[in-house]
């Protein structure tokens, strides 16, 4: 008796473990559809190969993406997702998503990615509305080391990078920075004769930064603000964009989509092209300008230019710098807007004398939908200065 209800027992519990391993792989099938769903979703074509569970673990194999108008798409190989359960809604949440190494290839150029991390990954049930949970959604993305190989030498190196995202408490806004550390651009291959000159000269054969980013989108008024996107070169100067747009909205995302795919399934034909452009352009109008400014902090790289420029002319710095101080008044004058002339020329003067820094700003009154930007430059260019509220200045904090 004893004989037999083990039997029976051993018999269910395999039987059990059975039906588990079939429900994982189910499982393991859907969450790779719906992977692939939310990122067509996104605008990229996701395939694959297989998909297998074990517990919460499931592997994707063979994972392809491939965007539109582009030939051939790029291979991610077999990526891990790990810790993954059903939210309760249809979609899937995953722990995390790993692969060791990712790498591209062509001709005799090869880009490469180590140790990717994706924390908390969001896949939806049904990707494509109007909310935060119908998109694919992460809150963090981290790597190892970044490079870029041609013919061999290693151009472009970075240690690591990092990007985290964060929704608000009611779904309508993403909070997002980033940073790519451990920057390396060796210059050293390049082989141009007059590029090879002016890089000795100035002693930029290796060149070590970083880039940090920081904004925010919000969905109500498809508002995307950059307040951040610095890059900073050592004994070179550091370059910061920020700015600030409205109507970037999930609609306007859907119908940017489609027209790159019907602009992706187009024929190389004239009418066809300017058709599309003309549909891009009314895209386009949907958009309104808020502000932008780009600010560089010297750190050498103007003296070092202006002291290269001025030995191959066979004069000092100083001469270099009154003559281009001279020249700005001719230059500026096409541009038809005296007041506007005289403050990019004080501007300029003052940096050239003590290249601190120098800043480019566009701060409208109210935003400005770029219809009225594009019509301004069209029909008066000589205005958009003072539609857009534009300033230079130098040397400020």
């Amino acid at each position: 008796m004893r004989a037999q209800s083990f039997k029976s027992g051993l018999f269910a519990g395999v039987a059990l473990l059975a039906t588990t391993q079939w429900a994982a792989a189910l499982d393991a099938e859907d969450f790779a559809k719906k992977f692939a769903a939310a990122y067509a979703a996104q605008g990229a074509e996701i395939t694959y190969g297989s998909a297998s569970g074990q517990g919460d673990t499931i592997v994707i194999n063979d994972v392809t993406m491939e965007m539109p108008g582009e030939e051939e798409g790029l291979n991610f190989g077999d990526l891990t997702f790990n810790g993954v359960s059903e939210d309760g809604s249809g979609g899937y949440k995953a722990d995390s998503l790993t692969e060791d190494k990712i790498e591209f290839s062509a001709e005799d150029v090869t880009f490469s990615v180590s140790d990717l991390k994706v924390e908390n990954l969001h896949v939806p049930a049904e990707p494509g509305g109007n909310t935060l949970d119908d998109l694919l959604f992460y809150d963090a993305v981290s790597t190892g080391p970044i490079v870029l190989n041609v013919e061999g030498n290693d151009v472009f190196q970075a240690s690591r990078s990092v990007t985290k995202t964060s929704k608000n408490s009611d779904n309508t806004r993403v909070d997002f920075d980033a940073r790519i550390d451990g920057l390396e651009v060796d210059l050293g291959a390049v082989e141009d004769a007059q590029a090879r000159q002016a890089i000795d000269g100035m002693g930029y054969q290796n060149i070590n930064g970083d880039i940090v980013i920081n904004g925010y989108w919000a969905l109500p008024t498809g508002e995307i603000t950059l307040s951040e996107y610095a890059l900073t070169l050592d004994d070179v100067g550091r370059l910061d964009l920020q700015f600030s747009i409205s109507g970037y909205t999930l609609e306007f995302i859907k119908g940017l989509q489609q027209m790159q795919e019907q602009m992706a399934s187009q024929e190389d034909d004239a009418k066809a092209q300017q058709a599309m452009g003309l549909a891009m352009m009314g895209m386009m109008q949907q958009l309104t300008f808020n502000s932008m400014s780009v600010r560089f902090d010297d750190a050498s790289l103007t003296n070092k230019i202006l002291d290269m420029v001025a030995s191959q002319q066979g004069m000092s710095r100083d001469q270099m710098v009154q003559g281009l101080q001279g020249m700005l008044p001719l230059v500026l004058a096409q541009l038809q807007n005296p007041e506007f002339q005289q403050q990019v020329t004080e501007a300029v003067s003052l940096y050239l004398s003590d290249p601190k820094s120098i800043e480019i700003s566009a701060k409208p009154d109210a935003p400005l939908p770029f219809a009225s930007i594009a019509g301004s430059a069209m029909g008066a260019p000589q205005t958009l200065p003072q539609v857009m509220n534009v300033s230079v200045t130098a040397n400020e904090n």
